[in-house]
């Protein structure tokens, strides 16, 4: 049973593990074809599936702010997940057969992507009615071609966070950015350190000495 099939309780007044919070997309990539890649969170451990059905994939799709699908086939999410992993494999170097993840990313790339449109204000742009789920799929293939192709492809970071495998682009001068959020994994491990240190001293304290009772 995956992950968004099970409601696992957790100890004591925990609730239902893992909490809801987490099949929410994630967007803190900076890069279209990096946030897809996250649609499958915490790799090494749950692998939290987020596209695991058609109608999920709708609402990536809507959420990226790349139109509204009007359907998505079974087959059609196949093709996307197969996408999604070409993707991750090419950008992180562990891909298991580069060939094979280099092919799907070219196959996807080949039908027409959407369409980009300046808006009325001609400050903005919209993406005209997305055909088909293969004019979504060439749009995210071409974004990680570009990417892949490039040399910001040195700057393909994996979050820091315990736990977190959101790949993201690091766009800071220096190169240092170690999380995909401050806000979030960055703060939790902030206070993690802070917890560690309080452990810490108290281990290390010496026990003060008992009172002697006076006679």
């Amino acid at each position: 049973m995956s992950w968004s099939q099970a409601r696992i309780r957790a100890p004591a007044d925990d609730g239902v593990y893992p909490p809801p919070w987490v099949w929410e997309f994630p967007f803190r990539s900076d890069r279209l074809c990096l946030d897809f890649a996250s649609t499958l969170g915490s790799r090494r451990s749950l692998k939290l599936e987020r596209l695991h059905a058609p109608s999920d994939f709708k609402r990536w799709v809507r959420q990226a702010g790349l139109g509204e699908l009007q359907r998505v086939s079974k087959s059609g999410l196949a093709r996307a997940v197969r996408l999604r992993e070409a993707i991750h494999g090419l950008a992180t170097g562990e891909a298991q057969d580069q060939q094979a993840a280099i092919g799907s990313l070219n196959r996807a790339a080949v039908p027409s992507p959407l369409v980009a449109q300046l808006d009325a204000s001609g400050h903005e742009s919209k993406w005209l009615p997305a055909a088909d789920v293969d004019q979504v799929l060439s749009t995210i293939a071409r974004d990680a071609i570009d990417l892949l192709s490039s040399p910001l492809r040195t700057r393909i970071r994996e979050c820091a966070g315990a736990d977190c495998t959101i790949l993201f682009l690091d766009t800071s001068r220096p190169g240092t950015r170690r999380w995909c959020a401050m806000e979030v994994c960055g703060n939790q491990a902030k206070s993690a350190g802070l917890r560690a240190k309080r452990e810490a001293d108290r281990a290390t304290q010496t026990p003060r000495p008992a009172k002697q009772a006076s006679a």
